[in-house]
């Protein structure tokens, strides 16, 4: 037996071992079972080199030995395949961590963001108390209604931070449940002077609007329907405020209305920075203010569906 023989029954029997040994990694789900099987696919064509050099190199048949070259070329074909196939799935593998890993970031920041609409929230209600007991510290009326109407801004941007960290959404918040907040708050802030006002209310629900948009919307909303409650009545006996939002085609409108004594413009309204406010604010978001006062006073704002900040609806 020469020295060819022995060396080609040696790598028999470290293909044989190498085969099992990967045989056995595929059953343990330790390597994927396409690149084991592709693995051992190429380990049996050096196992047949070895099996003609031995036959051919003992004397005993030469009959192999001309698929030999075949053979190699079919190896180093199939070794690449291996190569690229391998370089793929380990490319997927580190895509698929990295798209796990991102997941994970996501979900901390976005747990991070709720948790500072949170703190936001709790920390405008402490700012509405202190404000509360200093209002009630004061003899002076004036004063202390300033004071309210401060607390009213702040409870209607909390409102907003409050909605924000129980949705699931923070980049799109219902935009009905904020507004009603308001109103709920309007009314008991002022329910000894609107014992005699009625509200009707008429939004449009499920309407998901951008957080940049539905923050200004609720303070406008918040000055229209505390000046109808602080000027529109004056002197009368009873009163009507109508709060409408509603979706049309290309806009969403919101409209505050009231039956009470009216206003000749919105550039002489006596009603304090609160329509200068709207004005502002309106602007910020794009809406086009309307003004009526017939039989009362009716302010409608128009914002366009196409707004940088688009509504879902």
């Amino acid at each position: 037996m020469n020295a060819t023989v022995i060396l080609n029954l040696i790598a028999i029997i470290f293909y044989v071992a190498s085969s099992v040994l990967t045989l056995f990694r595929i059953r343990q789900n330790r390597i994927h079972k396409g690149a084991g099987i592709f693995a051992m696919i190429l380990l049996f064509i050096p196992f047949f080199v070895c099996i003609s050099n031995i036959l051919e190199h003992s004397g005993i048949s030469s009959d192999l030995d001309e698929y030999e070259g075949f053979a190699k070329d079919l190896f180093a074909l199939f070794l690449l395949i291996f190569l690229y196939v391998d370089s793929m799935q380990k490319s997927q593998e580190k895509r698929m961590l990295q798209e796990k890993q991102i997941q994970k970031d996501l979900v901390l920041k976005s747990k991070l963001l709720t948790e500072i609409h949170h703190r936001v929230n709790n920390n405008l209600q402490i700012v509405s108390g202190l404000l509360s007991m200093q209002s009630e510290s004061q003899k002076n009326p004036h004063l202390s209604e300033f004071i309210k109407i401060a607390q009213n801004r702040i409870q209607a941007i909390a409102s907003v931070h409050k909605t924000i960290y129980v949705s699931p959404n923070l980049i799109e918040v219902d935009a009905h449940s904020i507004l009603l907040s308001i109103l709920g708050h309007l009314k008991d802030a002022y329910s000894l002077e609107t014992r005699n006002i009625d509200f009707i209310e008429s939004l449009d629900t499920n309407l998901q609007l951008d957080v940049d948009i539905v923050m200004p919307l609720s303070l406008i909303l918040n000055e229209l329907v505390t000046n109808s409650i602080k000027h529109a009545f004056i002197g009368e006996k009873r009163g009507t405020i109508q709060i409408d939002l509603h979706v049309h085609e290309d806009s969403i409108e919101l409209v505050v209305k009231d039956d009470g004594i009216g206003i000749a413009s919105l550039e002489n309204s006596e009603q304090g920075i609160g329509i200068v406010l709207v004005q502002s604010l309106a602007q910020q978001i794009r809406g086009q203010i309307s003004f009526v006062s017939q039989s009362g006073t009716k302010i409608s704002i128009l914002l366009p569906k196409d707004n940088h900040h688009k509504a879902r609806f």
